[in-house]
């Protein structure tokens, strides 16, 4: 099936993304001496890029690829909260993200000296939110499964919004979820779950890999579907690819092209290509492009890259 014919069919499909929700910050300039206080450069500031990171970029992935896509998490009452909820708004995903007082946004931002990443400092609470807040995330996604989204996907960064109440809310509906896809750092407390599909990264699954290569991952196939119960696993390997897992289909080893690559893409790429009735083969290559994309449709898909290929 052609890549338009896919994109066709899940047009308009209801997807509901839950999870950490990260503003993700790119402070970039150039280098035009070494600093006297230690041997760094001394940076010019030129330009300051602010996305949605984590389940906001999933979420934006989903609404650029046109998917009508909704977003529950977590954000702080502070500034860098205000600025994510407006990445959700300019994504066109619905936004149901809860403002909990005195929590403050988890925020990545990289530091970058002609065009290479030199430093990155994370700042925000990842203790579990609790209180009302946490009550008021639970209504949310109760309400968001009750409108029968095709999808769910979940994006757990450990960043505290996906605690146990939200794992046996799903649990509780998952016969009426037809897809249910995990992006996780840690995929143990999903495997209950028996998700549809689950997209580690290599070095998510390195304890189960005896290698960082492809070769590796299939010599580790059946600890990797019994550990995580998914009907499919894809392991992301960054400029070689993915290596995805299947319990009903072939290994597949797909390709990447040269430059970076989007994860959130990636996930969107292969779960609406499922929902598009697309094989499994099918679905990671889609997935794969959609991880590829370049220039201005990469901005719309949230790429997190400091600089464009």
């Amino acid at each position: 099936m052609k890549f338009a014919e896919l994109a066709a069919r899940w047009q308009d499909r209801p997807v509901l993304v839950v999870g950490d929700a990260v503003l993700d910050c790119w402070l970039s300039g150039t280098p035009t001496r070494m600093s006297r206080e230690a041997p760094v450069p001394v940076i010019t500031l030129d330009t300051t890029r602010e996305i949605g990171g984590g389940a906001a970029a999933i979420a934006g992935a989903f609404a650029a690829l046109g998917a009508r896509t909704t977003v529950v998490g977590a954000t702080g009452d502070d500034d860098a909260g205000a600025t994510l909820r407006s990445k959700v708004w300019d994504s066109a995903a619905a936004d149901r993200l809860v403002v909990s007082v005195g929590r403050r946004t988890l925020t990545k931002r990289r530091i970058v000296a002609a065009g290479q990443v030199v430093a990155r400092f994370d700042d925000g609470d990842t203790v579990p939110l609790g209180g009302s807040a946490a009550e008021t995330l639970l209504q949310r996604l109760g309400e968001s499964l009750a409108e029968g989204p095709e999808a769910v996907v979940v994006c757990d960064l450990g960043a505290g919004t996906l605690g146990p109440a939200v794992r046996a809310l799903l649990a509780a509906r998952r016969l009426d979820l037809p897809l249910l896809a995990v992006d996780a750092l840690d995929l143990g407390p999903w495997a209950h779950l028996g998700p549809d599909l689950v997209t580690p990264t290599l070095d998510t699954v390195s304890g189960a890999v005896a290698g960082t290569n492809a070769a590796a991952v299939v010599a580790a196939r059946g600890m990797l579907l019994r550990s995580t119960a998914a009907a499919v696993v894809s392991v992301t390997l960054d400029a070689d690819g993915a290596v995805v897992l299947s319990q009903d289909a072939d290994t597949v080893h797909t390709s990447a092209a040269p430059g970076p690559r989007n994860q959130a893409a990636y996930v969107a790429g292969f779960v609406l290509a499922q929902l598009a009735g697309a094989p499994v083969a099918e679905a990671a290559a889609t997935a794969q492009r959609c991880a590829a994309v370049r220039g201005p449709a990469a901005a719309k898909l949230g790429a997190p890259q400091a600089t464009p290929a």
